[in-house]
């Protein structure tokens, strides 16, 4: 497993290495390119939406065609991408290059979990993929160190010629691996649906995150935000009539699926708004240079590996539910308890943020083996797109959401401070519905 769970995660792991290293590279970026706070939210969110759209097909790819090409594939585009984005000199240009990064990500995401089905036994599956979470983490704790010294020695433009590096490395192991099952009778792609979600997160972001500006258009963003809400119902009455949905209501009639589905969102929507937050405090309130500014994120990741490693080796559902339950809650009260002592000395500020990682490791090694448990193979790799979407789709929501939240608390309060820890604070009780969710989904007469 451990082999295995290692070549899987150079793609995740580019990938955790990308966003904790952007995030750490935010105020660098914002400075060099002009651009407002709110319009930050882009670079984040671009790629997620982008990854959003691609994720059903590269998904259906994988179970046709063999996840472990698809892997490829997506190692390909993302480390292109990223090299195109170190040549970036405008903040649009930008935007285009996280685009194309989004559809790589979208390949390689559901496919990696594939591959460790493929290539690992069933016994070993809850220790593979522990282990693929921990080999990951790496990612995220190499971006911040790497982001914070390459932008600081060299600009943000140099922190992208890691990706690549990183892509390659991984793109010649997977030779390595044999190819998962394939299924010709895939069903066809739900366009319609993929569409129509994608559109709807567009513009329902676009809205929120414009309210949140130093000078917002009202009218409009009412209008982009209620047009948005109303394509996420028409998505539902899609996936209702569809003969072959994007996201199976079957799914949703099993407590199960659809409680650690809907607790997957709450806590993938608050941990990358609270993680921007915290980079934005760090670096333009308490004016930490980008190398400190990478410690902090650092010290938000450090503990993830072990996270994942704990969950690991949990043995039965049961297990899998009591662990899940206390990292949410935990994950939640962290969060309240960094903006509580942001302003504090510097020691007990940075002390605060070493417990959120190992919390987010748990859950997310957790929501992973969950669903695997939950889904036939041949249906491995659709599921597990379903699964990611739902985690991009989030985090464009989350950030988007809190962040505007935060960017009008402060301008209400004439205190950009005073946002940011409210938006750490939200971040936290928001988090405390997942624990919600994961109780009732969880129950011990619904694991079967």
């Amino acid at each position: 497993p451990r082999v295995v769970a290692l070549i899987a995660a150079m793609g995740l792991g580019a990938v955790m290495f990308d966003n904790t290293a952007v995030i750490t590279a935010i105020p660098s970026i914002q400075a060099d390119l002009n651009t407002e706070t709110s319009a930050l939210q882009w670079i984040l969110s671009a790629m997620s939406i982008a990854t959003g759209t691609i994720l059903p097909f590269a998904g259906a790819f994988g179970d046709k065609w063999g996840a472990l090409k698809a892997f490829r594939i997506g190692m390909i585009i993302f480390g292109t991408g990223a090299l195109l984005a170190s040549f970036a000199t405008s903040f649009p240009m930008l935007l285009a290059c996280r685009i194309f990064q989004g559809f790589g990500l979208a390949f390689m995401l559901p496919n990696g979990a594939a591959i460790l089905n493929a290539n690992v036994d069933p016994n070993s599956r809850n220790k593979a993929v522990g282990l693929w979470i921990s080999f990951s983490s790496i990612g995220l704790l190499l971006g911040p160190l790497f982001g914070g010294f390459l932008t600081q020695a060299y600009g943000w433009h140099a922190l992208f010629y890691c990706q690549p590096v990183i892509s390659l490395i991984g793109l010649s192991l997977t030779f390595l691996l044999h190819e998962s099952e394939t299924h010709k009778n895939i069903n066809p792609i739900d366009v319609r649906g993929i569409l129509t979600i994608s559109a709807a997160t567009l513009f329902f972001s676009a809205g929120v995150i414009d309210l949140g500006r130093a000078r917002p258009h009202p009218v409009l963003d009412v209008v982009l935000i209620s047009f948005g809400a109303f394509l996420y119902w028409a998505f539902y009455r899609i996936e209702s009539r569809v003969a072959h949905p994007l996201i199976d209501p079957a799914w949703f009639k099993s407590r199960r699926v659809r409680g650690v589905l809907i607790a997957c969102f709450i806590y993938n929507a608050t941990i990358p708004a609270a993680t921007l937050l915290v980079a934005l405090f760090s670096q333009k309130t308490l004016e930490f240079s980008p190398r400190m500014g990478g410690l902090v994120i650092l010290l938000m990741c450090v503990f993830m590996p072990l996270g994942s490693t704990i969950l690991g080796k949990v043995k039965s559902s049961s297990e899998l539910r009591k662990v899940m339950l206390l990292a949410s809650f935990l994950l939640g009260v962290d969060y309240i308890v960094i903006a509580l002592f942001a302003q504090s000395p510097m020691p007990i500020f940075l002390f605060t943020l070493i417990f959120s990682g190992f919390f987010a490791g748990i859950l997310f090694a957790g929501d992973t083996v969950a669903i695997m448990e939950s889904l036939e193979p041949a249906k491995a790799a659709s599921g597990m797109a379903a699964l990611s979407m739902v985690r991009q789709i989030s985090a464009v929501i989350g950030i988007a959401m809190i962040g505007t939240i935060s960017e009008v608390i402060g301008n209400m309060a004439d205190n950009a401070v005073t946002g940011r820890l409210w938006g750490i604070a939200i971040s936290g009780i928001i988090t405390f519905s997942a624990w919600l969710m994961l109780r009732d989904g969880l129950k011990r007469d619904q694991l079967a």
